[in-house]
């Protein structure tokens, strides 16, 4: 540590100086393991891993709002080969929110499959009042969804994503418990079906991503889903990413975002420092 401390102390400082005096300043979930860099795909070694710290004004998940008080979130992965093991831990500044993720992919330079198990801890995010843990896979008590995507770049600019809730608690609760007020119980999965297309610009310190996101439930296609009372775009948005500092050692994008949810009409708007390759400080 002291020979850290001699070789590298405006380094220190500057982290020191983020992680202390930004949340003032004010800084969403989206575990985008790739979309942030934080794993390198350009390296030629076989096994790489890296982490990153984000800050952010508030937490919009494809239109929806986990926490509107802001939050402050870890993501770590590792890549062996074409598999990339990842996980995501983010909390709110409050208390109010608090979740953590499982993240497996495999990863092609054209398109990437993955699995999400999203926990979440926050209370009143389901009907089910207590956690029941990490690892509880009844999904009439579970708090876990797990998601199956799959993203393909269409062009150099244009992505494609289809995420499906597979398991978990994407289940209503049952109409009779909702007219005796007891929402102890879940109906059937929904099995919540959401489409993103997103655009993407590189300017010279400057990334613009313009995207639109659609969802249904294949239980009930008309019907709601985990998204909104009935199929529809959910999920409409910019975001800007300009990068404040880079160097060989370390890189801190800001990112501003503007999110429209026609389904709920509600329009987020969201900032994001994300502390990037921290291991090499």
């Amino acid at each position: 540590m002291n020979t850290i401390l001699k070789k590298k102390p405006l380094k220190l400082l500057l982290f020191c100086f983020i992680v202390l005096f930004i949340p003032k300043i004010k800084a969403q979930n989206e575990n985008s393991l790739l979309q942030d860099s934080i794993i390198r795909m350009d390296t030629n070694d076989k096994v790489v891993w890296d982490m990153s710290f984000s800050l952010k004004t508030m937490n919009v998940f494809r239109g929806l709002l986990p926490s509107k008080a802001p939050v402050f979130s870890t993501l770590a992965g590792v890549k062996y080969g074409e598999f990339v093991l990842g996980f995501y831990g983010g909390a709110s500044f409050n208390g109010g929110y608090s979740e953590t993720d499982l993240i497996l992919m495999y990863y092609k330079p054209k398109y990437n499959i993955r699995l999400d198990w999203y926990y979440n801890y926050t209370q009143g995010i389901t009907n089910i009042p207590t956690p029941s843990g990490f690892f509880d896979l009844n999904p009439e008590i579970t708090r876990g969804i797990l998601d199956f995507m799959v993203n393909v770049q269409l062009t150099k600019h244009l992505d494609l994503t289809s995420s499906t809730f597979i398991f978990g608690r994407d289940r209503p609760s049952l109409a009779e418990d909702d007219a005796n007020d007891i929402l102890l119980r879940r109906g059937e999965q929904r099995y919540s079906q959401y489409i993103n297309l997103q655009y993407t610009w590189k300017l010279k310190n400057t990334k613009i991503q313009a995207h639109a996101g659609y969802s249904f439930s294949w239980n009930d296609i008309g019907g709601p889903s985990f998204y909104g009372n009935k199929p529809g775009f959910n999920d409409l948005g910019v975001s800007f990413y300009k990068t404040i500092i880079d160097t060989k050692n370390i890189s801190i994008p800001f990112k501003a975002s503007i999110y429209v949810n026609p389904l709920s009409n509600d329009v987020y708007l969201v900032g994001s420092i994300l502390l990037l390759d921290l291991i090499k400080v």
